[in-house]
C-alpha cells in the first residue's frame, strides 16, 4: 500500500470538549482507523483526533502539499454539526460518524487541494464532511451507539481556522495556520 499523508481540521481543545463529552456517553473503547489499513493494530495506530479530513494523497507529495497549504490564509470556518449517522465503510465495515450542514467554506479549502492533486473520492461537490466516531464490522455494535449517543444530542458547532498534516495512519507531520 502507498504511504498517505492526510489533511485534516485541527479542533481547539476548547471545542473538542462538545465532541468528547458526547462521546462520554459511550464506555466502550471506539477506533477511527478504517479496516484495510493495520486490522490487528487499528486501536493501537488509532491517533489522529476527532476531525475532518480535508484531503489525503501519496505521500510523494507531501512538499507540493505543505507548500500550498502553508501558503492558505485559512478563515475561521464554523461547522454546524446536525446529525449522527451511519454510512457503510471499505471492507464490510460500518462508520458511525457526525453530519454537518453543507458548508461552502470547508468545500473551498478542499478544492484547492482537489485542484492540484484531483482524485474523485475527494471531489468537494461529492463529498460527505463527516467526523468518524467509530468503524467496526459489527452493525449491530454500530447501531447501539447511535442509539446511545442519539439520547441527548443536540446538534452544534464546531470552528477550526488550523489544518494539520499526518502521516496516515501515524504522527503529526505539520500543524498549518496557528497563529
Amino acid at each position: 500500500m502507498n504511504k498517505r499523508i492526510t489533511l485534516i481540521s485541527f479542533i481547539e481543545k476548547n471545542e473538542m470538549s462538545k465532541v468528547e463529552q458526547l462521546m462520554s456517553n459511550i464506555n466502550k473503547n471506539t477506533c477511527k482507523v478504517p479496516y484495510g489499513i493495520n486490522d490487528e493494530k487499528r486501536y493501537e495506530i488509532d491517533n489522529l483526533p476527532y476531525h475532518f479530513t480535508i484531503f489525503a494523497t501519496n505521500k510523494e507529495n507531501q512538499e507540493e502539499f505543505l507548500k500550498i497549504a502553508e501558503s492558505i490564509n485559512i478563515d475561521k470556518i464554523q461547522l454546524k454539526v446536525n446529525d449522527i449517522k451511519i454510512m457503510k465503510a471499505r471492507y464490510d465495515s460500518y462508520c458511525l460518524y457526525l453530519s454537518i450542514e453543507e458548508n461552502q467554506q470547508i468545500k473551498e479549502l478542499q478544492r484547492i487541494f482537489y485542484n492540484k492533486f484531483p482524485r474523485e473520492k475527494y471531489n468537494p461537490d461529492d463529498f460527505i464532511f463527516h467526523m468518524t466516531l467509530d468503524i467496526d464490522k459489527d452493525y449491530n455494535k454500530i447501531l447501539n451507539l447511535q442509539k446511545i449517543l442519539k439520547e441527548n444530542f443536540k446538534p452544534f458547532f464546531l470552528e477550526f481556522n488550523t489544518v494539520a498534516l499526518f502521516d496516515y495512519p501515524g504522527e503529526m507531520i505539520k500543524k498549518i495556520g496557528d497563529r
